[in-house]
């Protein structure tokens, strides 16, 4: 019996991850090239791309384009990998997507992957839809990450390098930023947001070599950052108090890519006036970045995974709580580099809830607590993630803390209090 679209997408996980554009290139083939002639902003990075991403719909969107934005991961519902005018694809037109494809793989040797799925689907989509621009934001890397399928795009973006899926994408700056360089094009315009000189140096060298302009973001414009749990303002050159219902330290950053990608944009036809820039900044939503769930006592989500993005989460539970401590919920993936991040957070955590992500690649959450124990933090495990948060509300209650939970985006749909 055929499978339906909806038990051939839920089957798909058991065919794991699989780095290379062999399989995609085969695919979108067979679906007659959907990608072709598409106005296409790729982005990538360790950290930011996700923000990045949401900052530049909101200014698309405003300034009348139809936006198609394509992102990863999930939160809660498989829909919203797929966006257009910032809403998710129709759950019907989802499945009508998955058996286009499921259809379409059907006289392929080597089965697509799941992220491989997805991307032909929001092609098809974004086709579809008859999008004016579309942002695909990398999963992993660059250069064989599987939106990387755009010969010419409108603009490559950067974010930033750093330590990250060192399995994969190798164990220095530089050649992590091999990988990450791997989306700028020929003659196309680029731009890096990052910061790490031996990062800079290879991006930079991509560039000459393939004749690509690229902006360096001058991170030096920012000025006047102000930080509340209701909003962040900040300068930025001749935008004066830009708001948005954003928070963490690390987002203004995240906003000073956004605009120097927008300005690279205006230099290269589109049309992005002033007020776009506000209105769009002014609506963001993004879901599980330093997200402010709930008050009495406060909790805090933040999706960081990795040291640098623990270093941002640590700064900026200073800059919101200053010396006050946190009832630290965290649940990672075992490949991850977990024993940095505790050495960061440590210092930031009255007390750890340690717990097992709903993910084959979770650590244990008694793993977990042992390293924080080691490093002085009192701990507890849980198997549940609800339950650990739970836990940690009841303490910080007690304590008059705030809670923050961190550590992998995949808990994100588990939190229950």
């Amino acid at each position: 019996m055929r499978e339906t679209p909806e038990q051939y997408f839920k089957a798909l996980p058991k065919r794991g991850s699989k780095p290379g554009l062999e399989r995609i290139s085969e695919l979108l083939s067979l679906l007659n090239e959907p990608q072709n002639g598409m106005n296409i902003i790729h982005i990538a990075g360790t950290n930011g791309k996700g923000s990045v991403s949401k900052m530049l719909e909101g200014i698309l969107c405003a300034a009348g384009y139809r936006c198609g934005l394509f992102e990863s991961p999930c939160l809660v519902s498989p829909d919203e990998y797929i966006r257009v005018d910032r809403k998710p694809v129709e759950h019907e037109d989802f499945l009508r997507l998955c058996g286009i494809v499921r259809d379409a793989e059907q006289s392929m040797t080597d089965k697509p992957a799941e992220f491989e799925v997805l991307t032909a689907m929001a092609l098809l989509y974004f086709k579809e839809r008859r999008c004016d621009i579309v942002i695909l934001e990398a999963c992993m890397g660059g250069r064989r990450d599987t939106t990387n399928i755009c010969p010419s795009p409108l603009l490559s973006v950067i974010t930033d390098v750093a330590l990250d899926h060192t399995e994969y994408l190798g164990s220095t700056a530089a050649e992590i930023a091999a990988e990450k360089a791997g989306i700028i094009k020929r003659g196309r315009p680029a731009v890096f947001g990052g910061t790490d000189p031996e990062a800079s140096d290879v991006i930079k060298s991509e560039c000459e070599k393939l004749g690509s302009p690229l902006v360096t973001v001058d991170h030096g414009r920012l000025e006047n950052p102000r930080f509340s749990l209701e909003r962040t303002v900040f300068d930025f050159g001749k935008y004066k108090e830009l708001s948005m219902p954003l928070l963490g330290a690390y987002q203004p950053k995240n906003a000073a890519v956004a605009l120097t990608a927008a300005e690279v944009l205006c230099k290269n036809g589109l049309k992005l006036g002033r007020d776009n820039i506000y209105e769009g900044f002014g609506t963001l939503r993004h879901r599980g970045r330093f997200e402010l769930l709930r008050r009495g006592p406060i909790v805090i989500y933040d999706g960081a995974h990795n040291p640098n993005g623990a270093a941002k989460a640590a700064e900026s539970l200073k800059i919101y709580f200053g010396e006050k401590k946190a009832a630290l919920v965290m649940g990672v993936m075992a490949d991850k580099d977990y024993e940095k991040m505790i050495e960061i957070l440590a210092p930031r955590a009255e007390r750890s809830f340690a717990v097992t992500p709903d993910n084959p690649r979770a650590l244990p959450a008694k793993t977990l607590a042992e390293r924080f124990e080691a490093f002085g933090v009192p701990s507890e495990h849980f198997s549940c993630v609800a339950d650990g948060c739970r836990a940690a509300i009841r303490y910080a209650q007690t304590k008059k803390l705030p809670v923050i939970i961190m550590g992998s985006l995949y808990m994100y749909k588990d939190i229950i209090f």
